[in-house]
């Protein structure tokens, strides 16, 4: 599993979600500032599983990386990768945090992630 590295500030947290609840632009593939360099975004998964597919870029059809997050663990996802997510199980259940590294929250103090809530 990716490491977040230790100097990295924990920034946000998003709610809770379900396959219902969560923003639509998650389950599609996307680059977001979430993902900008220095960003390092951790999926929780409390109830139920969830897939992280990771891409080489917009349009490479298969992902080059694939993450199954079942309840009780966590992935921590690369900076600067195009991604989206799948829910495996009806209850799932999850949330996203992002880490930031200290020069990124220097160079714009104001950051936060796209994701909608």
């Amino acid at each position: 599993m990716l490491p977040i590295p230790q100097q990295c500030i924990h920034t946000r947290s998003t709610p809770f979600w379900n396959k219902g609840t969560a923003p639509a632009s998650i389950f599609k593939r996307h680059l977001d500032a979430g993902t900008q360099p220095g960003v390092y975004p951790r999926l929780s998964v409390m109830r139920g599983a969830v897939k992280y597919l990771g891409f080489a870029d917009a349009i490479t059809p298969e992902p080059e990386r694939e993450l199954l997050i079942t309840a009780g663990h966590f992935g921590v996802f690369p900076p600067e990768k195009w991604h989206c997510i799948e829910v495996m199980t009806e209850d799932s259940y999850f949330n996203i945090e992002f880490f930031v590294a200290p020069d990124v929250l220097k160079s714009a103090p104001a950051m936060v992630s796209t994701i909608k809530e």
